[in-house]
Formats: structure tokens, C-alpha cells, sequence
């Protein structure tokens, strides 16, 4: 979520479009990845649990900066930014479903499920990232997928890009050159499942075992550190932890793999097969969308460790496979989802809502003249 952001921010028209994060507690690391001077932000400092004060704070800064358009993204955002919408009176609103979390996957209270479905109708539009979970939102909110538009996530294929210098970025980042690397790049949180692919490289005899590569930090480290240990894959996988350097260190990889229980539209993925890699995946979520089976790689079940030890094998023994793969990967990418198409999708209904406003407005000041 937050990568589309930036994406979106970073390579959109600044002349036309001022926009302001509201951070509900702090702004993180993506915040110093952010290169458009058009763009203000406002750390909220929200502590756990819920806070009744939340709406009033939005709305002040909405007002504060004459917010046109108040845009949500996920659960955690929705209740207090409409409401925050309504009290500084604010013209339109948006909500986008980006995914759900592990928890979200066990099941929601009966209670949430009705503030839910209430308050999305308060929004003046409603996205998401993909034709599956444009359905789940759909059910889960008892409104109809006419009303929920798609927008996917894009890829600048200048930046993430296949790149000679192989082993010259391996040894930057100290990493093997004599061993075929299978990597990840994701958040450590138990909705990854990353334990499924350790389990898989224990499966492997030595020989042909890759070397995994997880890039990414988060409150899942310690376990699958545990983990990492009780296997006895210490010298076959590194926890690289949070890295500003993605580009590289997709290039340092001969193929990816993503494991999760769920996906909404994955930007790792859409960098991996920009940067030319195979790509294994859980068939979840918004992932048959960007990855297709046997084209650019292959899908696996998420709790299959035999079967992605044997994906693990097919690709480490078949230099040409993985080279074709990774040239039809690279082509996909850029050409179905070139991140300006994502940018240009998200302007034109920004453009759209202030093009009504403007309209109402006018409307109003007529009917006021009468």
C-alpha cells in the first residue's frame, strides 16, 4: 500500500495536485523515498487502540490545507476519515480495500462487519486493486461491484530493470556468488507464510538447495529466525532486513517466490518480474492477475512445501527455463502495468470529483441567485 503510494505521488503531475499524507501515527522509512515537493506531510501520533479525537484531527487538517478530495486506504482509516470528511465538510471522499491481515483472515466481529458495510456508502467512491477483491468487498459490504472501480498497482520498469553487474552487487551486499539465490522481499508478518518456504529448502539435499534471500524487517523476525535455527539453514538464509536498495537486490536473485496466505496486488511481485525474474507464487488474492502459470512462472498451494521444494529444484537444474521465464516476465510487466497507466487511472477520478464539485458548486450558486 504504502509503495503504491509513493508510486502514485512520485510520478504524478505536481502542477496539478497537491497531495497531503495524514500518517494516523508516524511516517515510516517510505516517507524519505518521497521526491515530489508538492507533497506535505502530517504525523497524527495516534497511540493503540481506538481514538474518539481522530475525526476532529483529521478534519482540522483537512481544513487547514482546503482538502478537496479526502482519500482512505484499508480498514484502519475508513470510520475516522469519512467522518473526519463530514465535519470539515469536504467535498469528496474515496476508500480503497488494499487486503486484509492474518487476523482479518480468521474471521471479523459481527460489529465491525456493520460499521463496515454502513459506512462505505458514506464515500463518494469506492477502488480496489483487482477483479477478486473487488467481489470480496463486495460480499463482505453488501454493495454491488458496479460501484467498486479497479485500479492495479504499476511498475516504473526504468527503476526495477534486469541488470548486468550480478556479482558485483552480490559482493555489495555480501551475499554468495557461487550459489543460484531465491529471494522475497515483504514485511515479517505471519500473513506472509514465510515459514512454508524454509520449510521447503529443508526438504532439498544441500547440492541443490538455493540460497534464500528475505528482504524486508517486522514483528515475524524473531520467529523466523527460531526457525531458521531449528532447521539448521543458518548458512543456506539470511534475514537481510529493511533495505532502501530493492532494484539491487532483485537483480542479486535468479528467481522469486511469494508465499503469502493473502495478496491483494503485489508490488514485490510486479518488480521481480520487471527486474526479468521467475516468479513462484500462492495463487491468492490479486497474484493470477499480474503472474500467469507457465508463463512467467508458477503457482503453488500455501501450505505445499513438497510441491514448492520441487518448483525450488525444477528452477535451480534448468538454467534455460529460468531465462525464458524471466524474458517473458520482464515483457509483462511492462507492458500491462507500467506504472504512469496507474497514475494516470488515479488522475483522471481525482480530476473527475473536482470537475462535479465545481459543478455542484456552480449549481448551487445559481439556484442561490434564483
Amino acid at each position: 500500500m504504502e509503495r503504491g503510494l509513493l508510486n502514485l505521488i512520485n510520478y504524478g503531475d505536481r502542477d496539478r495536485f497537491h497531495h497531503v499524507i495524514v500518517c494516523l501515527t508516524e511516517a515510516g522509512a517510505f516517507a524519505k523515498l518521497l521526491a515530489s515537493p508538492s507533497c506535505t506531510i502530517v504525523e497524527l501520533h495516534k497511540k493503540e487502540g481506538n481514538d474518539w479525537r481522530l475525526p476532529w484531527r483529521i478534519a482540522r487538517v483537512a481544513r487547514q490545507y482546503a482538502v478537496d478530495i479526502l482519500h482512505a486506504r484499508g480498514w484502519p482509516a475508513m470510520v475516522e476519515t469519512v467522518l473526519g470528511g463530514w465535519l470539515a465538510n469536504v467535498p469528496a471522499t474515496i476508500y480503497t480495500f488494499h487486503g486484509k491481515t492474518f487476523n482479518e483472515l480468521q474471521g471479523i466481529s459481527l460489529k465491525r462487519r456493520w460499521i463496515q458495510r454502513i459506512m462505505i456508502r458514506r464515500y463518494t467512491r469506492v477502488m480496489t486493486l483487482n477483479r477478486s477483491m473487488r467481489s470480496e468487498l463486495s460480499a463482505d459490504c453488501l454493495i454491488s461491484e458496479a460501484l467498486i472501480q479497479i485500479i492495479p498497482n504499476g511498475v516504473n520498469c526504468n527503476i526495477f530493470r534486469p541488470q548486468q553487474q550480478r556479482l558485483c552487487l552480490r559482493s555489495a551486499f555480501d551475499l554468495p556468488k557461487d550459489r543460484l539465490i531465491v529471494g522475497n522481499v515483504a514485511r515479517l508478518d505471519p500473513v506472509k507464510n514465510h515459514e512454508v518456504i524454509l520449510q521447503a529448502l529443508h526438504r532439498i539435499p544441500k547440492v541443490l538447495r538455493p540460497f534464500f534471500l528475505l528482504v524486508g524487517d517486522g514483528p515475524h523476525r524473531v520467529a523466523l529466525q527460531r526457525q531458521i535455527d531449528q532447521l539448521g539453514l543458518e548458512p543456506d538464509a539470511r534475514l537481510f532486513g529493511f533495505s532502501n536498495h530493492i532494484p539491487k537486490l532483485l537483480n542479486c536473485m535468479d528467481f522469486y517466490v511469494q508465499s503469502s496466505f493473502y495478496e491483494g496486488f503485489s508490488n514485490t511481485v510486479l518488480e521481480a518480474l520487471a527486474c526479468g525474474l521467475p516468479v513462484l507464487a500462492t495463487n491468492v488474492g490479486g497474484t493470477a492477475d499480474i503472474l500467469t502459470q507457465n508463463e512467467e512462472g508458477f503457482f503453488f498451494q500455501p501450505t505445499d512445501d513438497e510441491s514448492l521444494a520441487s518448483l525450488f529444484v525444477r528452477l535451480v537444474a534448468d538454467q534455460e527455463l529460468r531465462r525464458v521465464l524471466g524474458e517473458r516476465a520482464r515483457r509483462r510487466a511492462a507492458r500491462y502495468f507500467p506504472v504512469q497507466s496507474m497514475v494516470e487511472k488515479y488522475e483522471a477520478i481525482y480530476g473527475n470529483l473536482a470537475d462535479e464539485n465545481r459543478l455542484r458548486k456552480t449549481i448551487e450558486a445559481n439556484c442561490i441567485a434564483l
